[in-house]
């Protein structure tokens, strides 16, 4: 694989790596942001509702028993004043009419006094756990409920007043008139301080989180194109930029090594960047090859001259020397004696130096020989010598 086919894969993998994980992050926030937006909305409701509650527990049904209690007939019974529960629910059916709210609220409890109010399955583990830990008030998490998520959250509800133990702690002590709406089986034998219900809240996270998916989705699909647009001017440029300037100089060098008939050959001066650069120091290589090429048979032919020649020297002096037995002259090429150190220096660089060996100073000297070879004499034998 080309290196520049490697780098425009490493750099494409690296942007899709970049931008999934974009998406992802884009995606992951606006779902928390739906989470958060859920647990405000949720939190609204249950203090709201909570509020109601007590208000009708604390306030209003205290005052009102006391001022109806010798005025009513005995046996009455109003869920409008006299439930806490049946009001909320009442107020609630009241707001989702005029705000079109898509969330779920219920009151929760085991043996619900009305049918709607029956605690689920998850509802009732809560209740349970409620009533043996005191110290457990909230349980939030994100459930998925017939196939869709929602954000549930459960509180810790009504808890049984005194003023309510009028309609929950027997039948007898019960209103008739309620006893006659409801029956006498559902929602008796409670006491004082008893956790009867489980505010239950369900707020929809599916069209929040559609739509986080369809944003991303939608970015997504922008992202692709400008990735594609990326990758398509990335590869364009790497084919402009080194790509190609790297592909012509490859070419060039290749017909030089294939005939050096191409030496010397130029590159265009039209490259960018430093690439021109490198084009003018392979022209000035190419060109300085073929000038050698060019001047390298009379290279070789002065060489050879050269060489002959001082081959012819050597053997001149290394053959046969016609040297006379008495004066010891040497004759030439052209039959002339000449002495033998004449000889030596024109075929040779060795210098000569004159001097008188002892044998030759004893023979032609011999008053200098026997004054040199007295006690004392013999440094000035030696420089004789």
């Amino acid at each position: 694989m080309k290196l520049a086919t490697r780098y425009i894969l490493i750099i494409s993998a690296l942007l899709v790596v970049i931008a999934v994980s974009a998406l992802w992050y884009g995606n992951y926030s606006r779902r928390q942001q739906a989470l958060r937006e859920a647990k405000s909305k949720a939190l609204i409701i249950l203090n709201h509702n909570l509020a109601i509650h007590t208000y009708f527990s604390h306030q209003l049904k205290p005052k009102v028993f006391k001022v109806t209690d010798a005025v009513v007939p005995e046996g009455y019974f109003e869920p409008a004043w006299m439930s806490s529960t049946y009001a909320v629910r009442g107020i609630e059916n009241y707001f989702k009419s005029l705000s079109k709210g898509n969330y779920y609220y219920k009151e929760a409890a085991i043996n619900a006094r009305f049918p709607l109010n029956e605690a689920a399955d998850y509802e009732i583990d809560f209740l349970k756990r409620i009533n043996s830990n005191p110290k457990l008030r909230v349980q939030s998490e994100v459930r998925t409920i017939d196939g869709k998520r929602f954000y549930v959250v459960m509180r810790r509800g009504e808890m049984m007043e005194k003023s309510c133990l009028r309609c929950h702690s027997t039948p007898q002590a019960a209103p008739a008139g309620m006893i006659e709406k409801y029956g006498p089986q559902r929602s008796f034998n409670r006491y004082e301080g008893e956790v009867v219900s489980a505010i239950s809240i369900r707020i929809p996270l599916e069209a929040a989180f559609a739509q986080a998916d369809q944003i991303t989705y939608r970015l997504a699909l922008l992202i692709s194109v400008f990735l594609v647009v990326v990758v398509g001017v990335i590869v364009l440029l790497t084919r402009r930029l080194f790509g190609k300037p790297l592909q012509t100089i490859k070419d060039q060098a290749a017909m030089i090594a294939q005939d050096e008939e191409n030496l010397g050959g130029q590159l265009p001066l039209n490259f960018p960047g430093e690439w021109n650069d490198l084009a003018r120091d392979f022209n000035s290589m190419s060109a300085s090859l073929r000038d050698t090429y060019d001047n390298l048979d009379f290279l070789v032919k002065k060489r050879t001259e050269e060489l002959e020649q001082a081959l012819a020297e050597v053997k001149q002096l290394g053959g046969m020397l016609p040297i006379c037995s008495h004066c010891k002259k040497i004759r030439d090429d052209q039959g002339y004696w000449k002495q033998i150190e004449e000889y030596i220096s024109k075929h040779s660089e060795a210098q000569f130096s004159h001097g008188v060996c002892p044998d030759c100073m004893k023979k032609h000297y011999p008053e200098l020989f026997s004054s040199a070879a007295k006690p004392g004499g013999s440094d000035d034998k030696n420089k004789m010598e």
